[in-house]
């Protein structure tokens, strides 16, 4: 049974309920806790961080797009599979997601940095190759709940039909209806789809092991997407006080150096109402690296003394 409609609400967020991470945490917690790394970049004496990559590019996906957990646990394979034309130089493509995929069944599009989407489609080369392989000798079939068996050629059409949860019970299978493997782009070992409670389990390990180093961290999922919300609403900022500079009255100025980096980051996170994109601007001020230079970028705009 497939459902029609994720009616998951999101309530307007509090300014306490905004943490975000600096891109300084962010590293140390994506070298050292989710890829299993020393501090120094240097392998772990008998470490064996088999998924490190596969976990570190999914925390990459989500801090430079602004994914929710279960919109980015629910990506298929295919969804990132973007071929893009020799001599193409757009840095980052877009990619859509369903109505199902996302809040309130309203679709979206985000952008996905095009070198990040290299690496993944290095990790379903090969990582992920492997945990499909396995997939198929160990009879991972039997281990889904309430499998949706599907063709390559139905693929497309379950796409824009089944929800995050829906999404990880696609099986992909052979015309003669032998399963292949899953649908799901994020896979375990032995080929299993990795859903969203999983993720927050290896992220709190993560955490664990950055403690472990004496790196007092604590990222979720969740937290990653506020990250991206506040940095990249601090950058649209600034642009656009670059434009502060073109003829327009004070309210004009105000729409352009605010309106439109607001209205741009609720698009690109879903939200229903611009008010819960309202938080963020709150937090820009504890990016002082961001706010120093958009505050000189402001004073060069503005007229010098008569006569200079």
């Amino acid at each position: 049974m497939i459902a029609a409609r994720n009616d998951a609400y999101e309530r307007v967020a509090k300014r306490s309920d905004v943490r975000f991470v600096t891109m300084d945490d962010y590293r140390i917690f994506r070298e050292v806790g989710l890829r299993g790394l020393a501090p120094d970049g240097s392998e772990r004496p008998g470490a064996r961080d088999r998924n490190g990559l596969r976990n570190a590019l999914f925390a990459d996906l989500l801090v430079t797009t602004g994914l929710r957990l279960e919109e980015a646990s629910g990506l298929l394979s295919g969804d990132l599979a973007v071929i893009v034309p020799d001599g193409d130089e757009n840095r980052q493509l877009w990619l859509r997601l369903p109505p199902p995929l996302t809040k309130g069944d309203r679709g979206r599009s985000v952008l996905v940095p095009r070198r990040l989407l290299r690496q993944i489609a290095a990790y379903i080369d090969v990582e992920r190759a492997a945990g499909a392989a396995k997939f198929v000798a160990r009879n991972g079939a039997a281990r889904f709940d309430r499998p949706i068996h599907i063709t390559d050629a139905g693929l497309d059409r379950m796409r824009d039909v089944c929800t995050p949860e829906e999404r990880c019970r696609l099986i992909l299978c052979n015309e003669n209806g032998t399963p292949r493997e899953p649908a799901a782009l994020w896979l375990t070992e032995v080929g299993q789809p990795v859903r969203p409670n999983s993720w927050e389990v290896i992220f709190a390990r993560a955490c664990k092991r950055c403690r472990d180093y004496g790196f007092s961290l604590s990222i979720s999922p969740h937290q990653l997407r506020h990250t991206f919300a506040v940095h990249m609403l601090a950058l649209l900022i600034q642009e656009r006080l670059r434009e502060a500079a073109l003829p327009a009255g004070p309210m004009e100025s105000y729409r352009l150096i605010l309106g439109d980096p607001l209205q741009q980051v609720q698009r690109l996170l879903g939200h229903a109402s611009l008010a819960t994109t309202y938080i963020y601007l709150d937090h820009i001020a504890t990016r002082a690296d961001t706010v120093d230079s958009a505050v000189e970028k402001l004073l060069a705009l503005l007229p010098g003394p008569q006569g200079a």
